[in-house]
């Protein structure tokens, strides 16, 4: 999957202008690969594979050289995350000898809209627009706040809810148990994480 997703960012020339062109060109692709216009069970799974291979190349792209690593399928059992529930993402920093974690990080995208027979069909509730996601996110985060109080906690996302419980749920959480949904397109709020980020591996904060 992150074979096929860097070579589109290297076809398009991936910059920060050009995110959200970029995810819908990833989506449809897979699409195409994994017969995913038939296949309807089988979306979740591959958009979701496909968007946690996006926020990869994201961040090698655009973000290089940054003092720490973004490590895929983190276990965390003190926070029940393991054994097939691992953190999407961890942020760790330091040496191998002082190896710190910094972050955790939750990844929730998908399509919305796919190319299916030269007609474009609109996917319902994409991203963080979903109640379930919402819930799912939420209670990841919860579980990190409760094992690890001072861990920084991002949900990064394709698409942020903006209106109903959705909203409303993340509303609640965000400046509390998460310190912020960030949505990928969205260049300010990408690069507000990775200050927060940078800021946290130089501070205290870290217990």
């Amino acid at each position: 999957m992150k074979d096929l997703v860097q070579n589109i960012a290297n076809t398009r020339g991936l910059t920060k202008s050009n995110i959200r062109e970029f995810l819908n060109e990833t989506f449809n692709e897979v699409s195409k690969q994994y017969n995913l216009c038939k296949d309807f069970q089988a979306r979740a799974a591959k958009f979701g594979e496909a968007f946690e291979a996006c926020f990869e190349v994201i961040i090698e792209k655009l973000y290089p050289n940054l003092g720490f690593d973004f490590i895929k399928d983190f276990e965390l059992p003190k926070a029940c995350l393991k054994d097939g529930g691992e953190a999407d993402f961890a942020v760790l920093a330091g040496s191998l000898e002082k190896r710190r974690l910094i972050a955790i990080i939750e990844t929730k995208g998908a399509a919305d809209k796919i190319l299916c027979d030269g007609k474009n069909i609109k996917l319902p509730r994409p991203g963080m627009l979903r109640t379930d996601t919402v819930k799912k996110a939420i209670s990841n985060a919860y579980q990190v706040s409760r094992a690890c109080p001072n861990m920084l906690f991002f949900i990064v996302t394709s698409h942020k809810a903006t209106s109903g419980n959705a909203k409303c749920m993340c509303d609640l959480a965000e400046g509390d148990i998460i310190d912020k949904i960030v949505d990928i397109t969205v260049p300010q709020d990408l690069d507000d994480m990775i200050n927060t980020i940078k800021l946290a591996t130089t501070s205290t904060r870290q217990s």
